[in-house]
């Protein structure tokens, strides 16, 4: 069985550079976006692309947690399939619910783990292991940063905390495009009321 390890201890140090040096690139790019764009839906595109691209995986996604109906919705994804993505509801009970604990989860073998809510659609897209980080903003959890592979992977602590800093990075993201979506709400409310006449 083939299996994919990233770099550990006993790597050639030039390796190991290279290595942190991609995940360094990777972050300052995505940082530049956030501080220069004001599309936030691109900047999670960017982080979705970017955490696969970065790791030589198959493909990520971004979701979302919908607290009232307990699912977990896409917002953003790389290298998955339409089919793979609308394969049905994703149960924030059912689907590495510890990931909602606040708890960074790797999957090895989705084909086998009792956590994956939908395996048999995981084997037809070709996904063989999943590393699951959460979202969260204020020690709240508002959704999950996932990365799959092809291949069985052993996922380093590299790698787990590299999609640990990206997820938060989207948390703030996120924020910040709720922040701003209420700001503005605040001004439309506050220059109709100072469009209208005075009461006497």
């Amino acid at each position: 069985m083939e299996v994919k390890k990233k770099p550990t201890g006993q790597e050639e140090p030039r390796d190991k550079l290279l290595y942190h040096q991609n995940f360094f690139r990777t972050f300052r790019e995505i940082m530049r976006r956030v501080s220069t764009t004001k599309r936030s839906m691109g900047v999670l595109h960017d982080i979705t692309e970017a955490v696969a691209t970065s790791m030589g995986v198959k493909g990520s996604a971004l979701f979302l947690l919908n607290r009232r109906k307990r699912i977990l919705e896409v917002v953003s994804s790389y290298g998955l399939s339409d089919r793979y993505l609308k394969k049905g509801p994703v149960s924030a009970d059912r689907s590495i619910k510890e990931t909602l604990d606040g708890i960074s989860v790797c999957v090895d073998d989705v084909s086998t783990d009792p956590r994956i809510q939908y395996p048999q659609e995981a084997a037809q897209e070709g996904i063989r292991s999943i590393l699951s980080a959460p979202i969260m903003f204020k020690g709240k959890v508002i959704g999950a940063l996932r990365v799959y592979t092809s291949v069985p992977t052993e996922f380093s602590m590299e790698d787990v905390e590299f999609v640990e800093g990206l997820a938060d990075l989207a948390g703030l993201v996120i924020e910040y495009n709720r922040l701003v979506a209420g700001a503005k709400q605040s001004i439309e409310a506050l220059k109709k009321m100072a469009g209208r006449p005075a009461r006497k």
